[in-house]
């Protein structure tokens, strides 16, 4: 009786674990969705760089600043936006991808972030419009 018992807990905990990963994409484009329909800027005012960064649902996005035109994906990981280039690849000495924070937030909102590289403040806004 017992061994039933903890059969039925362990199924119905396998079956809210799947219930909850099959959900995860509409709270992704829940968190994401000012994200998509907004501009996001960047400044790093310690490195002289700045970018307008554009993402899209289908988990690209494209940036025009101080690199230039880019392009990559983009992924959420442990509640952060993980964006890596696919062109240009960066300079040796800076990375190819960064997560920071920025799931969840509006149109308007404003926040400030560490790079993951240098440490450096790094300020974001996203504002309406593309």
């Amino acid at each position: 009786m017992v061994r039933i018992a903890i059969g039925a807990v362990a199924a119905l905990l396998l079956a809210r674990g799947a219930g909850a990963q099959a959900a995860a994409p509409a709270d992704e484009a829940a968190a994401m969705q000012d994200i998509f329909t907004g501009t996001l800027e960047i400044d790093n005012p310690a490195g002289d760089w700045s970018a307008k960064r554009y993402f899209a649902p289908d988990h690209t996005y494209r940036e025009t600043g101080s690199d230039g035109e880019v392009r990559g994906t983009w992924a959420i990981e442990n509640g952060k936006i993980c964006t890596a280039r696919d062109r240009p690849k960066a300079d040796p000495d800076r990375a190819d991808r960064y997560c920071n924070e920025g799931v969840g937030r509006r149109l308007g909102d404003k926040w400030r972030d560490a790079d993951p590289v240098t440490g450096n403040l790094v300020l974001f806004e996203l504002k309406a419009g593309r």
